[in-house]
């Protein structure tokens, strides 16, 4: 196997599929059916969601045992643990992914050497700085943070195994895994909570989590460290795994300068509306952008490894079906804005209505980068994302920049105009690794934008026409859903009849694990 940077597939070898390469055949010759696909979507999505949810659960219980001041503390030290995280693999998991090695070689053994020596640089940077964050914070408990700091040693324990679930397709072991890790948390911190332990209660939980997972993790993947370190193994692997970083550091300020621009320009007031007016339709596209990137990585390296002239098949699918889901639903938020607003947060917030249109419109057409993105460290090109997010951070700082003095709306709709300009450029420069046609992703997003039609068309005369609130919602999204289905079913049957495949297959994969 190739290291990073080596063996990626040229531009010539990679298959067109408007040019005959059907998508069933390629799913078929590189490994990657339509069960495996759906399976993976559907264990990330179990995982998710269900790890997410009792974590949920688990936070109300303990707000009701614990008083604010707790959470507070408890809260300094995962925002620092949170900035620091970013770092901590180096990208080496990711690098692990792309190559697409089978079994526990000597590229995992270096690459899980290397990753836990970053984390215990972390973590003894931690502990030593304790003292100081807690001055800062007003932290009285300097042991507390001390303790919550070994959560990066556990988490370097952990993440290469879990990279070798990821690159081999164990999402049901993960989701295992990770409901598992959710379930530890809770039966840890609410008892000692009850007992009076106050903001340690947290902290032992998420200590007591992580180490669960750690075993659980190196169970399912079958690993033993030897603690192996191949300098030259682990050039290539920071050579892969830095420019994964430089990618993920990007997009990380690519995705949060809106709110640091609002919140130094704007004000308190407006920040608040503006996190709201996202938080909602992030809660139902970016969350489902979460699950498909977490599996389209690894899906995507698998099929270039067995046979790169699928890739291009490969992604077409993925960008159809993303798109097929994003944009009716984007379009549909953006109709019921104002109804979602007042329903659920109520009229105190009715500000946020009109900038949460522009939002959803601006994460529906950023569907389109969540199936293209990936692309690039797939074939061992993160370099070329690198230099297309650079620019595009730089803009959008500018961009937001300029239009915030003129209130939240006009900065939506800015947000909105470059969301879709980024993913134009992104794509454009994906197709052009898979030697893919302009003509070919718009055929490929027709039926997407097809059903965005039909959910405005059934969605927008009941907002039209009833008083914002839950009734105009009771109506208005089961007529969206219903106007997509109809639209669908008179112009665009075949998609249609590829999402009955894609559901059957997550059934069977259901099933029979």
């Amino acid at each position: 196997m190739s290291g990073p940077g080596h063996g990626a597939p040229s531009p010539a070898t990679l298959g067109d599929p408007a040019a005959g390469v059907a998508p069933e055949t390629a799913d078929t010759r590189s490994g990657i059916d339509a069960r495996s696909a759906g399976s993976s979507f559907f264990w990330s999505a179990v995982s998710f969601t269900a790890s997410k949810l009792l974590v949920f659960v688990v936070t109300l219980v303990m707000a009701r045992l614990l008083v604010p001041e707790d959470f507070g503390v408890v809260a300094v030290g995962l925002a620092i643990v949170a900035f620091l995280e970013v770092a901590l693999d180096l990208g080496v998991g990711s690098a692990l992914i792309y190559e697409q090695e089978r079994g526990i070689s000597a590229r995992v053994q270096t690459a899980f050497t290397l990753n836990l020596g970053i984390a215990a640089v972390c973590t003894t940077v931690g502990v030593l700085a304790a003292p100081v964050v807690a001055e800062a914070f007003d932290v009285d408990d300097t042991n507390l943070l001390r303790v919550l700091f070994l959560y990066f040693l556990l988490r370097g324990l952990m993440q290469v195994p879990d990279a070798v679930l990821r690159r081999d397709l164990a999402f049901r072991k993960r989701a295992l895994i990770e409901i598992t890790r959710a379930v530890c948390r809770g039966l840890v911190s609410v008892p000692l909570a009850v007992a009076g332990a106050g903001p340690w209660a947290l902290v032992i939980g998420i200590l007591a989590s992580e180490a669960v997972g750690v075993l659980l993790t190196w169970w399912a993947a079958r690993f033993l460290p030897t603690f192996r370190l191949d300098r030259a193994v682990a050039r290539t692997l920071l050579g892969f795994g830095s420019a994964v970083l430089t990618v993920k550091i990007l997009g990380a300020v690519l995705e949060n300068a809106d709110y640091y621009i609002v919140g130094s320009q704007l004000g308190t007031y407006e920040l608040g509306i503006y996190t709201l007016a996202y938080r909602v339709p992030e809660i139902v596209l970016a969350n489902v952008y979460w699950i498909f990137s977490s599996v389209a990585f690894s899906i995507y390296s698998r099929t270039r490894s067995s046979d790169a002239r699928d890739l291009g098949a490969v992604v077409t699918r993925a960008l159809q079906l993303i798109t097929l889901f994003a944009f009716p639903t984007g379009v549909g938020m953006a109709i019921v804005s104002k109804s979602v607003t007042v329903t659920l947060l109520g009229w105190r917030w009715e500000d946020a209505a009109e900038p949460m249109l522009f939002v959803a419109l601006s994460m529906a057409a950023s569907s389109i980068g969540y199936a293209s993105g990936d692309v690039f460290p797939a074939v061992g090109r993160p370099g070329l994302l690198i230099r297309l997010l650079v620019p595009m951070v730089i803009i959008k700082i500018i961009g937001l920049a300029l239009a915030a003095p003129h209130g939240l709306l006009p900065m939506a709709a800015t947000l909105f105009g470059m969301s879709v300009a980024f993913t134009a450029v992104r794509l454009a420069a994906a197709n052009r690794l898979l030697n893919l046609s302009a003509r070919t992703s718009l055929h490929t997003m027709a039926p997407g934008a097809i059903a965005a039609v039909g959910a405005a068309a059934g969605a927008l005369p009941p907002v039209l026409l009833i008083p914002p609130g839950a009734a105009t919602l009771a109506v208005a999204v089961p007529a969206g859903v219903l106007g997509a289905a109809v639209v669908l079913f008179l112009f665009c049957r075949p998609a249609l009849r590829d999402l009955a495949v894609l559901a059957a297959s997550m059934r069977r994969s259901k099933a029979g694990t």
